[in-house]
């Protein structure tokens, strides 16, 4: 965490290094962006994280007050996250078992996260996608990558090009962002609620998705056999259940390419007793 430093060249880039800018480098990323901002010099300012970053917590960073109240937001406006995804390896990559411990790439001895959950993470949250590499990857590689972008986040645009070559209006001032609903992953989520109003993936991608709902609860040894077992064909599948042996339980499974989890949430409010339930109406 220490060490943390700030590095300026003639042409008015800054460097941040040593240090995570949702946290370690907060305060210096908050320095730097007012600093920029007053100058009345900028239009637009493009901040490049770290390529095993979250986006979510970067973007959570713009609501982040300092000890003086100062936040980013006051003197800047969030407007585009945009996830840059190679081509050549996102279909071997999302079929991964490995850690990112096993590609060299940590954010400290902690760091317990897989390959194929930071690319999901970061494909989901994206207002932009841009597929880079599609010369070297070829059609069908193009396709099969575009197909995944798509599964994951429905409403992204996604950019096609060699060596990110981006033009300047794709990626500034398209006002995309929006943290209402960045803090959710829209695709599932609008499937879910049946909010979703976009062209089928069945129709324009090949890729179809679906949502199970029951009023009746699982069967443990059943549920977790399926669970657990092989789903050729699945790109991303999440939600919420409820097994017959613990019916207070709120229960999560969460697939991401070729790896899943099944982890315990709390309880359903239905069995809270009104007692422990929260009064304010936010919280129901």
């Amino acid at each position: 965490d220490g060490g943390a430093n700030l590095s300026h060249t003639d042409e008015t880039l800054v460097e941040m290094s040593n240090g995570c800018i949702c946290c370690t480098l907060r305060d210096d990323l908050l320095d730097e962006v007012r600093r920029l901002a007053l100058e009345g010099r900028f239009d637009y300012l493009l901040i490049e994280s770290t390529g095993i970053s979250e986006p979510l917590p970067v973007a959570a960073t713009f609501d982040f007050r300092d000890e003086g109240g100062g936040s980013l937001s006051d003197v800047a406006r969030l407007d585009t996250m945009v996830t840059v995804v190679d081509a050549v390896n996102l279909l071997n990559d999302f079929a991964s078992h490995d850690f990112l411990r096993d590609r060299g790439e940590t954010m400290g001895e902690a760091d317990e996260r897989t390959l194929v959950h930071l690319l999901t993470d970061q494909i989901e949250f994206a207002d932009v996608v841009v597929l880079n590499k599609v010369r070297d990857a070829g059609p069908e590689r193009t396709d099969a990558a575009r197909k995944i972008i798509r599964s994951l986040n429905a409403e992204a645009r996604i950019i096609e090009t060699d060596h990110s070559d981006v033009p300047a209006e794709a990626i500034l001032d398209t006002g995309l962002f929006d943290f209402e609903k960045a803090h959710e992953h829209p695709m599932w989520a609008k499937e879910l609620y049946g909010f979703a109003d976009h062209v089928p993936e069945t129709d324009e991608y090949g890729v179809a998705s679906f949502v199970y709902r029951a009023r009746q609860p699982f069967h443990p040894e059943k549920v977790q056999e399926l669970l657990n077992g092989d789903m050729p064909g699945v790109i991303r599948a999440k939600g919420h259940f409820w097994i017959a042996t613990r019916p207070d339980w709120v229960a999560e499974f969460s697939l991401a390419g070729s790896l899943s989890s099944i982890a315990p949430l709390g309880q359903w409010w239905a069995s809270v007793t009104e007692a422990r339930r929260p009064d304010h109406d936010s919280a129901r």
